[in-house]
This record gives structure tokens, sequence and C-alpha cells, in this order.
């Protein structure tokens, strides 16, 4: 018997769609979405616009404005750098003070963990991988790393800045720099871990929070 081909729904399309059109900067942050002409030019109707908002509203990336309508979500640059600046120092601070309780076994692990990672880019079809997944997959490679080092308080701090920054990070990801970088950045992390050497390990952690940052911050607001 031939596998059932999932369909996907009107609401699913209008999904994909506005949501590809957010990562790729066509709608900037802060700009309104019209509903009537979105459903117009998907050829549906209204509902499954406002379905497909209502999922992006959840993920981040639309914010819904009462008096106003749906808009996309904004974040300055100004209040981008400075959460970056934070997210940079936490990462950069729980790589290096992870490294003494990293132990040999546990390397396979973030190999691993890498590798399921470009999977996933080359797994997607019709060119547009899952930004959520593949998200995800980068977020458990690097806290693998940092939960090594014991501080509940910085890892929670850290996890709050990635939420703060899911809209950037998201677009960080759609990246081409990123997507042609990422493997090896990451497996630069792991040579060094795996040579207990800090002072590389600073390096490669540096060089990859530099990855697809231009990209990143030409797709937000000025002010």
């Amino acid at each position: 018997m031939q596998p059932l081909i999932k369909v996907p729904t009107l609401s699913e399309l209008a999904y994909e769609s506005i949501k590809e059109q957010i990562l790729l900067c066509r709608i900037r942050p802060g700009e309104k979405i019209n509903i009537d002409q979105y459903s117009e030019t998907l050829g549906v109707s209204t509902t499954p616009v406002r379905e497909a908002l209502s999922k992006l509203q959840q993920e981040g990336l639309v914010q819904y404005v009462p008096r106003t309508g749906w808009k996309i979500s904004r974040i300055s640059k100004q209040e981008f750098r400075k959460l970056q600046e934070l997210k940079s120092l936490l990462e950069i601070t729980l790589a290096e003070r992870a490294l003494p309780f990293i132990k040999p076994r546990d390397i396979p692990q973030m190999t691993l963990l890498n590798n399921q990672m470009r999977e996933l880019f080359k797994s997607y079809t019709d060119g547009k991988p899952d930004l959520e997944k593949i998200l995800s997959a980068n977020d458990r490679f690097h806290m693998y790393i940092f939960k090594f080092y014991d501080n509940d308080i910085m890892i929670e701090i850290l996890q709050q800045t990635w939420n703060n920054l899911r809209y950037a990070r998201l677009i960080w990801i759609s990246s081409e720099e990123f997507h042609n970088n990422f493997y090896e950045e990451h497996n630069e992390i792991i040579d060094a871990i795996r040579k207990n050497d800090g002072k590389a390990l600073r390096a490669a952690v540096e060089k990859h929070l530099r990855c697809g940052l231009s990209y990143m911050e030409a797709c937000l607001e000025d002010r």
C-alpha cells in the first residue's frame, strides 16, 4: 500500500507563505498585516489567514495590537545589540566554564547532535527548511555543552535571552551564511573541547557568534 500523502490545509499554506516573507525580510518588523489583502493574494478566505497569524503569534513573529490589528513583531537594532551582547557574554562564559567538566566520553554526543542538525538541513523539501526544528536542534547542541557547568541561574537567563531574540534568531538560521558555516563552526567548538584548549574554544565560540550577524541586523529596525 502506498503511504498516504498529507495535503497541507489552507491555514498551513497561509502560515508557510507569511512566515517565508517575514524571514526573507520581504515584510519588515513593525509593518501592519492586511488580512484582506493576504486572503486575496493567497486565494483563500480570511479564516485561514487569521489561523496562520495566531500560530505565528505563538512563535513570536507577529503580534496583535488592540484597535490597530496584526503587525510583524518589532525589535530595534539598539535593543537587539543589547540582547546580543548579553547572549554572547553568557555563551562564551558558559562554554569556558563548562570545559573542565567535560570528559572524552561526552564528546561523541556533541558530534551526534551536530550531525542530526545537518541532516535536518539535508532533509527539507521544496527548498524550505523547518526553521523551528533547526533552531531547536541548534539550541540542543549548545545547551548540551553549557549544562556541564552547574549554574542554573545563568542557564535560565540565557534561555530567556534566546526567547527574547526568537524572531532575530529565526532570521539568523535562515541566512545562507549560517547554512554554509554552522556545521564546520560547531566542529571547531567540538575540536577545541576535545583538545581541552580554552583559548581555541573561546575563539571558536566568538567566531560562531559572528556568523549571520550582519544578515540579522539588516532585517531589524534602525530605531
